[in-house]
């Protein structure tokens, strides 16, 4: 059974490094979310976040304070919502502190992270494995179920900053543009460098 202050908080900020708290119900986002594209298919250029991504529709844009137990991180969350289908797809990024990254591996957030958002709905893992973003960034993608709904993620640590990417969808069910919506992400090699250089001190 969820807790119910973990379903509080929308899909994408289901994060490792003390995971999902109690007191993140009562958390009021930082900027309410508004619209960023209009148009059928959306591609969404984040220049803070680093990276482009192309959504099919209209998408909304949110920050929200997630308190973990390294300290208070801002989630941002880039979401598109079919509501008539029960879709709905995110992107969303977070950076955590450096103190924080250097105590465990890449690959263990990653592994951390896609374990926390399945059992932060409650879903039975299915699907597990490893993936690699270009410039050898450590990454995951899990399936699961979680009674008629199911889950696909795929998380990348880029220094010390976590990527989400999720699709949740009913059961037998699957979105023909999933495909395309995972395989749309890009990440910007400047962005990438620079944080590649925070952690390791270049």
């Amino acid at each position: 059974m969820m807790k119910r202050s973990c379903r509080a908080v929308p899909l994408a900020a289901l994060l490792v490094l003390g995971g999902c708290a109690g007191r993140t119900q009562t958390e009021p986002p930082v900027s309410a979310a508004e619209p960023v594209r209009e148009s059928p298919s959306s591609v969404v250029q984040s220049q803070e976040g680093g990276f482009s991504v192309t959504f099919p529709g209209p998408v909304t844009e949110e920050r929200r304070v997630q308190p973990t137990d390294v300290g208070d991180v801002t989630l941002h969350t880039f979401i598109a919502a079919r509501t008539q289908e029960d879709t709905a797809y995110y992107v969303s990024y977070t950076d955590f502190p450096l103190a924080a990254v250097a105590q465990v591996s890449p690959r263990d957030v990653v592994d951390r992270a896609s374990q926390g958002a399945l059992e932060a709905l409650g879903a039975t893992a299915i699907t597990a494995k490893p993936l690699e973003m270009e410039g050898g960034f450590p990454g995951q993608e899990v399936g699961g179920l979680s009674g008629p709904r199911r889950l696909r993620g795929r998380f990348f640590m880029v220094g010390p900053r976590l990527y989400q990417q999720l699709l949740l969808h009913p059961e037998g069910r699957a979105p023909q543009d999933a495909d395309r919506f995972f395989d749309s992400f890009r990440l910007d090699p400047g962005v990438a460098g620079r944080l590649s250089q925070r952690t390791t001190g270049g």
